[in-house]
């Protein structure tokens, strides 16, 4: 199985790492590769980053008003106009 790099800067970067550390552009690819997804899965995902604001809404509790739906409308330009 191959991969062509057609970037230039990108060959560049990867022929320079791998002279750095003595390693083959294969290995080199791989390791970057496999770096990235290790930091990526070591990050809170978007529902763990929201989780303060989740909790912040939860502690507000409800107002028991019911929602004006002409309201929005007009709010979104949406309203009915006669």
């Amino acid at each position: 199985m191959g991969i062509s790099i057609k970037n230039d800067e990108v060959e560049a970067l990867a022929r320079k790492l791998a002279s750095k550390h003595g390693k083959g552009l294969t290995e080199i690819v791989h390791d970057a590769l496999r770096e990235k997804a290790e930091r990526e899965a070591a990050e809170p995902t978007l529902w763990e980053k929201l989780a303060p604001i989740r909790e912040r809404l939860a502690k507000a509790g409800k107002t028991g008003l019911q929602a004006d739906k002409a309201f929005f409308d007009e709010l979104n330009g949406e309203s009915e106009r006669l």
